[in-house]
Parts: structure tokens; sequence; C-alpha cells
């Protein structure tokens, strides 16, 4: 193989990657298998079910084309124009002979290849035409939808006008969860659509649950990260597959919003279910960098939630500069709290992202806040886990030096 093949192979499967799962730079040129067919396909809202059935089957086909077409064009590019030359360079080599049994594996092997190719592109047609007789009630599609039918041979007519109703409805949630899939729940369906196929359930009998959850870093400093929820969705009826929805953790209260079942959470898995979840986990992180607190006095219960303990307390420790390293201005100085510990982290977090302009989130942990009782400002440099030891005091909120303002 020489170079200018080997950069055809890489070339070809990389316009492959992008035809099976087109980037967004392909989605916003239009070169997409859906929008370059749009007039064939028609549109998803005017018939849902039917577009969804006649793109399955264009993706299907188009994809089994690709491997003949690779052939193709390498027999015209390679074999053909190329051949008398290959011929004289292996002439020229024979310090690197290539064995008799490997030539003849790898020709039997090529051989192999375009036979199914050439295979493909006559089946898929035919397995295609098949479905569409009968108004495609052979279709993959419509044979899961007979199943959720509640008599028996029936058509299923009906089920597929409600749910085009239900789709073009305002109310819908879609989300798209990666360059091949979208899940779509309306007011009595949840649907999630792939390459090839189309998963129902209806919500009337359906089970879902939280199968795992998944962290990725993406930043150097590990405070940046990404989770993903997989949730597993078991319809009831016979027949029906069950399928995953993988989701953005932050998207998972919008989901459940749209959803009338509940979300069975097994209670050994936990994930941040909105951006302030995410934060407090952040913020939690980032206090653990900073000096501990040897406390005189703690009050009994956080004032916040009064139900944990005090371990937090705030004082003074950043140097009053920006980022360059300039002084601050005095107004945007922190300053000293003389509050005694009264809060836990979790809820100074709280306080702390609740004060923050919700449209700069990338900035909030550089952002100052002030405290809850005296008002000092301060920042998260500002904030230490506390020490406990035998000699603390824990006072109630009735003592006469709860707070000093």
């Amino acid at each position: 193989m020489d170079e200018s093949e080997l950069l055809f192979n890489l070339f070809y499967l990389l316009l492959c990657m992008c035809i099976i799962y087109p980037p967004e730079e392909f989605q916003r040129l239009g070169l997409t298998i859906e929008q370059l067919f749009s007039r064939l396909l028609g549109e998803e809202y005017l018939n849902f079910v039917l577009y969804h059935k006649k793109r399955t089957s264009l993706n299907l086909f188009v994809h089994s084309c690709l491997p003949a077409l690779y052939f193709l064009i390498h027999r015209f590019k390679f074999s053909v124009f190329m051949e008398p030359e290959l011929e004289k360079e292996s002439e020229l080599d024979p310090d690197f002979p290539m064995p008799q049994e490997a030539k003849a594996f790898k020709t039997l092997t090529w051989k192999v290849a375009q036979r199914f190719s050439l295979m493909a592109i006559l089946v898929v047609p035919a397995l295609i035409f098949n479905w569409y007789q009968q108004d495609w009630k052979r279709h993959p599609i419509s044979q899961t939808l007979l199943k959720f039918s509640n008599v028996p041979h029936s058509s299923i007519t009906e089920i597929i006008s409600d749910i085009g109703n239900e789709f073009r409805r305002p109310n819908i949630y879609k989300k798209k969860l990666n360059f091949i899939s979208t899940v779509i729940t309306t007011e009595n369906w949840i649907i999630k659509t792939s390459l090839y196929n189309v998963y129902f359930a209806h919500q009337s009998d359906t089970t879902l649950s939280v199968a795992k959850t998944e962290t990725y870093n993406v930043s150097a400093d590990n405070t940046d990260t990404l989770q993903m929820v997989s949730i597993v969705v078991k319809p009831n009826r016979v027949g029906v597959p069950d399928f995953h929805i993988r989701i953005n953790a932050l998207e998972f209260r919008n989901l459940e919003e749209r959803i009338t079942r509940p979300i069975v959470i097994p209670s050994n898995i936990q994930f941040h279910r909105n951006v302030i979840d995410r934060f407090i986990d952040v913020f939690k992180e980032q206090v653990t960098h900073n000096p501990i607190y040897k406390p005189d006095r703690i009050a009994e219960k956080c004032l916040g939630c009064m139900n944990e303990e005090p371990n937090i307390k705030i004082h003074k420790q950043c140097e009053d500069i920006d980022r360059d390293g300039q002084p601050l201005l005095s107004e945007n100085c922190c300053s000293n709290c003389y509050c005694r510990p009264m809060w836990c982290v979790e809820c100074l977090a709280r306080w702390f992202a609740a004060r923050q302009n919700e449209h700069d989130r990338e900035v909030w942990l550089e952002q100052k806040c002030t405290c809850p009782m005296c008002r000092a400002k301060f920042c998260l440099l500002d904030v230490s886990y506390i020490e406990k030891s035998n000699n603390t005091t824990v006072g109630g909120l009735n003592d006469p030096d709860d707070m000093r303002i």
C-alpha cells in the first residue's frame, strides 16, 4: 500500500464516519442524510411515524452502499490505473517479498469483502421494498407499535395518529442525546430515535430507573466535570424491548418533569440534578484546599438546615489582588467576619450560589459573597473547614456572644 492509497483509505473512513455520525458542522451545512433527502422524507411534525419509517430505511440503504462505493472507487483509482506500476515496484523490491500464503490470503479476503459489499446493495433494497409493501406494515416500527394495541390483529392507524397528534403539541420534551439519537416525551409516550430504529414506551405501563452514572473530567484541574446518567426504560408490553436514555445529569430534572411515571433512583447512586448541586460539590472540593480553622465556640446546629453541625468558618485569608496581581479597589476587597461557626458547608455553598449571576456560571468560584449574618464580604479562599476538638465549646443560639455584627 503506497502513500496515496493510504491517504485515500483514511479520507474515505473519515467521510463514512461523518455520514453515519454527522458532526454539527455537517448539520449546519445541510450535509446530513435527512437534510439532503428532505423532500423524500417529508416533514416530521406532519406524520411522525411515517417520517421515521422512511428515515431509518434511507439510513440503512445509504450506509449499505458505502462499502461497495469504496471498492468501486478503489478499483478505478488504484487497481486499473496503478496496477502496472505496482507490479514493477514489486519486481524492483526482491529484499522483502510477500509470502505466497499471505498474498493468497489477502487476495481472498479482498474478494470476499467485495462480494459482501455487492450483496448488501442487492439485499438491503429488497428488504426495504418488503417493508414498504402494504403501507409499511412489515417495518420494525410498525411491528413494535402493533404490540401496543389492546385488540389483537387490529390496525395501528389510531396509535400512529395519537403519536403524531401528541408530537405536534407545544409541551413536548425533545432533547438530542448525541449525533444519532434523540429522546422525545409526549403526554403519553416516551420515544427514542436511533439510526435504524425507533423505540417506544407508553408511560401508563412503563417503569424507569437509573442504571448508572458516569463522571468525566473536562479540564486538567478536575474542577469542571461532565456527569452522564443512564436511565433504563422498561415497557411492560410483551415483546417490546427495553432501551436506555443517556443524558447529562443537569438535564435529568427537565426530563423528570415531563414524565408522569417516577424515575427510580437506587440509594447507591448519586448525581447532580441541577447546576446548584454541581456547584456545591465543586465548592466543597475547593474548600478542602484552604487551611483548617480552630474555633473556640460553634453553634449546635447549622442555621440554614438545622440538621447538620456547623463545619466551616469564614475568615479573611485571601490577598486583595486581581488576576493580574493588581490591588483591588477598597469596595471590592474582602473583610473580616467575626461570626462564630454557624453554617455547614452545603448551606453556605447554596447561599453563595444564590447570590451570583445565573448567566456567569463559569466564574462563580471567582466571585464574592457576603456573610449571611454580618454581611462581611468574602470569597472562596476565605472559607475553611473547622477542626473539632474536645476543648471546643458548643453554644446555644441564645448565648450573649452568639454573633458579632
